[in-house]
């Protein structure tokens, strides 16, 4: 099973990784998928750009537990960071998110969240990741194996909306499932409000 980036560079618009295997750090649930995406903050700051970063995320239901009771409560689950890779330091965000959905046959619990970030003034381009290990370990190929989301943006100003662009958004699960060895066409529903 393996994964494709949405590479929507040519529009500057966001390039959103599905998944792809690359880091290993300390948290060990089963992750199943990520989607994250990114667009002007409502309220700018004048120190620098301000961005809002959204992401929804599939984690095995029997590792971050979810039903009824966690989605009427908000309470945040997971744990782990969205982290600085270019044009940026530090954390960007967390990772973590309030539980919207849960499959008991499947074992599958998915939700998402929202944060601003502040990139300083100047900054054109950045690039963050989500990453660790123990990917999803019913895999044909790839279980148990390390993981990597990264989103990159361009921050420049457009000249037709006078704001940094917007990224495409999708309201698929962050996880598809395909039967191994056989073709598939995976279509990703796009919207994007900058319509480039």
């Amino acid at each position: 099973l393996q994964f494709t980036r949405l590479d929507m560079e040519s529009s500057n618009a966001l390039l959103m990784l599905l998944l792809s295997a690359v880091l290993r750090t300390a948290f060990s649930a089963h992750f199943e998928g990520a989607i994250i995406h990114w667009r002007p903050a409502a309220v700018q700051q004048s120190s620098g750009i301000a961005v809002e970063i959204s992401h929804r995320v599939t984690w095995k239901r029997s590792n971050v537990f979810c039903d009824d009771t966690t989605i009427n409560s908000l309470v945040l689950l997971a744990s782990g960071s969205l982290d600085c890779q270019e044009g940026c330091s530090g954390t960007v965000g967390s990772m973590s998110f309030y539980c919207t959905d849960y499959g008991t046959t499947e074992n599958w619990s998915t939700g998402g969240r929202s944060y601003n970030y502040t990139f300083a003034s100047g900054v054109t381009h950045f690039e963050a990741s989500y990453a660790s290990g123990d990917w999803i370990s019913t895999l044909v190929q790839g279980a148990d194996g390390d993981w990597e989301v990264r989103v990159k943006g361009d921050l420049s100003i457009r000249p037709d909306t006078n704001s940094i662009n917007s990224s495409p958004v999708t309201g698929m699960l962050p996880i598809v499932r395909v039967q191994h060895g056989c073709p598939s066409a995976i279509h990703i529903p796009v919207a994007d409000v900058d319509g480039d």
